[in-house]
C-alpha cells in the first residue's frame, strides 16, 4: 500500500532539495528508489519564527515595564515585588528577562540600598554611536540590554516615512543654514599659507589652549590640508578653527590690516560652515568639541558681545552629552582619549567661569555633576595612541602645566567662596588661599623658567589668579564691616586698594612684556573690571590718601591701552560704565584739590600719609549722589551695575 503524504506542500523532498535536482513529488520519489535511500519531505513542524522586529514604541513599552520592575526590586518587599510582577503585562515584541535581585546584585549592593548614593556613584554609559546615557535605571539596563542601544542613540536626520517632513534643523542658532549655498572649497587657504598658519598655531596658540595632542593630530591636519574632499567635517572644523585662532594671533599684531581681518572672517565662515556640516548639535564629536574650544576662546578677541559666551554654554551642554564630565576610565577608554577627554572639559568649564565675569553673571559656586579627572601635568611625548597604562604626572614644567595652573585655581574657587559665607566649616578662606599658592609653586611655579616665553607665562598668570582671589577675600571681609562707606575701617580698605593694584599691575606687567607680546591676543581679553571697579571707588570715597598717586597712574595707563591702543580688543559692555565711574573720580580729586588749595594744604603732604575721613559736606554729597554701598562690588556679579538706572542717572547728573 502506497504511504500517504501527511503534510502537502509543493517542494521538493528533502534528498531532491539537497542535491538542487528536479524531484517528481512521488511519496517516495523515483530518485530515492533508484538510490535506494528513504524518501521524507518536510514535517508538519514549522521553521522557528524570528520574533518580529521591535518597533520604537515597543522598545521604549519594554524599557518602562524594565524600570517599574527594577524599583519594585529596589525598594518594595518580596511579597509586594512578586505581585507587582505578575501584575506586568508581557511585552508583545518579545520577552526580555525582569531583572533579579541576583542580577542587579551586579552592579550594586541591594542588601545597604540608598538612593541617593546610587544615583552618585552611577557612571552613566556610552551608547554604540557614542551618545552618553546617566539617567540610573536606563543606564543599567542598557548595559544589560546591549541590542537596546541602537534603538536608543541619535536619532536620525532621515524620516523613513514619506508623508512625514524631515525634523527640524536648529543649526542656525550657531550659523546661518545659507552657508550652505557657498563654495565650501573656496574658503580653504592655499596649502603653503596653511601650513604657515599651522605653525603659527602651535607657536601662539595651542601653548595657551593646550587641548590637542599634537603627534596624532598633525597627520590628520595635514590630510585635510592636501585632500579636504576626503576629510571628515569635524576635521574642517577642527582645522578651520585652527586657522581662525591663528589669524587672530596674527591680527594683534596688525590690526590695521584689512587683509587679515578678511581671512578672520573667511576662516569664520570656514568654521561655521563646517559646525553646520557636521551637525554639531546632533552629533558632536570629541574632534568638534577641540574645534569649538579654540574657536570660542579665540572669537573672544574679535566679539566681546553675549554670542560667545551663549556658544560656550552650549558647548559644554554638547560635551556634557558625549559624557566628557565623566571620566573616561568609566568607560575603558584608552589612556589617551581620557587624557584629552579631560583637557577639553576642563578648558570649557574653567573659561565658562572666566567668561561669565565679562557678562555679569554669578558663577563663582557653579558647580557641575560630574567625576572627569585634572589632566596629567605631562608632555605629548609622554603618552600615544599604544599606551596602554595611565600616565603618571611628571614633577617638572610641561606643555600642560599652564593650563593646569588655571584649572587648580578654578577648583579651589568654589570651596574658597563657601568658607566666606559659612563659618561653620572651620575653614578660613586665608588658609584656603595660602594652600592654593603653596600648591601652585610646589607643582609647577618653582620649576618654571622665567627666560622662557610660555613658563614666563604661567608665573604671571598664578601671580595674578592668586591676587585677584586675595582681592575677593579681603572685600568680603570688608563688606561684613557695614553697608556704607562710613562704617567700613579705611585701613582695611587701603589694604584692599593695595592687593587691587598689585593684580592690576601685574595684569598691565605680563601685557607690555616684550617677550610675551606672542601671546597678547589672550592677554588683553582677561577681565580686570572688577579691580578697576575697587579702585574707583576707593579713589571716589578716600581722595586724600597717599597711594592714590600710585593708583591714578595704574588706573589711566589701564583705560590708556584700553582706549587707544589699537590692537587692545573690545573690552566689552561694561566698559562704558567704567569710564564713567572714572569721571566721577576724577571730580572728586578735582574738588579736593580746590578744597585743599584754599586751605593751604596739599595731596601730597605728610599729613596725608595714611587715609584721611573725608569731610562731612563733601561725603554728604556722595552719599546723595551715589549709593556707596560696598555690596554693590560684590565679585563677579556685575547686575547691578549694568541694570542700575538709578547709578546711570547720579553719574550723569553729577
Amino acid at each position: 500500500m502506497e504511504s500517504v503524504r501527511r503534510y502537502n506542500v509543493e517542494r521538493s523532498c528533502l534528498r531532491c532539495h539537497e542535491r538542487k535536482v528536479k524531484c517528481d513529488r512521488s511519496s517516495p520519489c523515483s530518485r530515492c528508489v533508484n538510490l535506494g535511500e528513504t524518501c521524507q519531505y518536510p514535517g508538519p513542524r514549522k521553521g522557528k519564527r524570528k520574533a518580529p522586529k521591535s518597533s520604537v514604541t515597543d522598545v521604549v513599552s519594554r524599557l518602562e515595564q524594565l524600570e517599574r520592575s527594577i524599583a519594585t526590586l529596589a525598594g518594595g518587599s518580596s511579597t509586594a515585588q512578586t505581585r507587582s510582577q505578575q501584575q506586568l503585562p508581557l511585552p508583545r515584541a518579545g520577552p526580555i528577562p525582569v531583572p533579579t535581585s541576583a542580577s542587579i546584585h551586579d552592579h550594586t549592593n541591594t542588601s545597604n540600598y540608598k538612593p541617593s548614593g546610587e544615583l552618585n556613584r552611577n557612571h552613566g554609559v556610552l551608547v554604540r554611536d557614542g551618545a552618553y546615557i546617566d539617567e540610573p535605571f536606563l543606564s543599567r539596563v542598557l548595559e544589560k540590554e546591549q541590542e537596546l542601544q541602537s534603538a536608543i542613540g541619535t536619532p536620525s536626520t532621515e524620516t523613513t516615512d514619506p508623508r512625514k517632513p524631515p525634523p527640524l534643523k536648529v543649526d542656525g542658532i550657531i550659523t546661518n543654514p545659507l552657508l550652505k549655498q557657498m563654495d565650501f572649497m573656496s574658503l580653504y587657504p592655499g596649502r603653503y599659507q596653511a601650513t604657515l598658519l599651522w605653525q603659527t598655531f602651535l607657536g601662539r596658540v595651542e601653548p595657551v589652549i593646550k587641548i590637542l595632542h599634537i603627534p596624532t593630530t598633525q597627520p590628520r591636519i595635514f590630510a585635510a590640508i592636501s585632500r579636504p574632499e576626503s576629510a571628515r567635517p569635524d576635521v574642517h572644523c577642527l582645522l578651520f578653527s585652527i586657522l581662525f585662532s591663528a589669524t587672530t594671533a596674527l591680527l594683534s599684531d596688525d590690526p590695521t590690516n584689512e587683509q587679515i581681518r578678511m581671512d578672520l572672517r573667511r576662516y569664520q565662515q570656514g568654521m561655521e560652515l563646517s559646525i553646520y556640516n557636521s551637525s554639531f548639535l546632533d552629533s558632536p564629536t570629541l574632534s568638534s568639541l577641540q574645534a569649538m574650544t579654540i574657536y570660542l576662546t579665540c572669537l573672544r578677541y574679535s566679539n566681546s558681545g553675549r554670542a560667545g559666551f551663549t556658544l560656550r554654554g552650549l558647548a559644554i551642554r554638547a560635551a556634557q552629552s558625549i559624557g566628557l564630565h565623566r571620566d573616561g576610565e568609566n568607560f575603558k577608554l584608552s589612556p589617551l582619549e581620557c587624557e584629552i577627554r579631560r583637557r577639553v572639559w576642563w578648558d570649557l568649564f574653567c573659561t565658562d567661569a572666566r567668561m561669565a565675569e565679562d557678562h555679569g553673571i554669578l558663577a563663582a559656586e557653579h558647580e557641575y555633576n560630574g567625576d572627569t579627572k585634572l589632566p596629567s601635568n605631562i608632555d605629548d611625548q609622554n603618552i600615544s595612541e599604544s599606551s596602554t597604562d595611565p600616565v603618571q604626572s611628571k614633577h617638572h614644567w610641561t606643555e600642560l602645566s599652564l593650563n593646569l595652573i588655571i584649572i587648580e585655581v578654578h577648583k579651589m574657587w568654589v570651596p574658597m567662596t563657601r568658607s566666606m559665607g559659612s563659618s561653620s566649616d572651620g575653614i578660613h578662606p586665608t588658609q584656603i588661599l595660602k594652600e592654593m599658592k603653596e600648591r601652585l609653586h610646589t607643582r609647577f611655579i618653582q620649576y618654571a623658567d622665567p627666560d622662557i616665553p610660555i613658563q614666563r607665562q604661567g608665573i604671571f598668570l598664578a601671580q595674578v589668579l592668586a591676587s585677584k582671589a586675595e582681592v575677593h577675600i579681603q572685600q568680603k571681609a570688608l563688606q561684613k564691616q557695614g553697608s556704607d562707606s562710613s562704617a567700613i575701617d579705611a585701613d582695611a580698605a587701603t589694604e584692599l586698594l593695595s592687593l587691587a593694584l598689585k593684580a592690576l599691575d601685574l595684569g598691565l606687567e605680563m601685557y607690555t612684556d616684550e617677550l610675551l607680546r606672542g601671546f597678547r591676543w589672550l592677554t588683553s581679553t582677561y577681565s580686570q573690571l572688577h579691580l578697576l571697579t575697587y579702585i574707583l571707588w576707593y579713589l571716589c570715597v578716600y581722595p586724600k590718601s597717599a597711594y592714590n598717586e600710585h593708583a591714578w597712574h595704574s588706573v589711566n595707563r589701564h583705560f590708556d591701552l584700553v582706549d587707544n591702543d589699537l590692537s587692545w580688543p573690545d573690552p566689552g559692555p561694561k566698559w562704558p560704565m567704567l569710564k564713567q565711574l572714572r569721571e566721577k573720580a576724577l571730580r572728586v580729586r578735582h574738588s579736593q584739590i580746590i578744597s585743599s588749595s584754599g586751605s593751604g594744604e596739599s595731596l601730597a603732604d605728610g599729613a596725608y600719609a595714611r587715609p584721611m575721613e573725608m569731610n562731612e559736606e563733601v561725603r554728604d554729597d556722595l552719599l546723595d549722589m551715589y549709593n556707596w554701598d560696598l555690596n554693590w562690588l560684590e565679585f563677579p556679579d556685575w547686575n547691578y551695575l549694568a541694570q542700575s538706572s538709578a547709578m546711570g542717572q547720579y553719574i550723569g547728573q553729577s
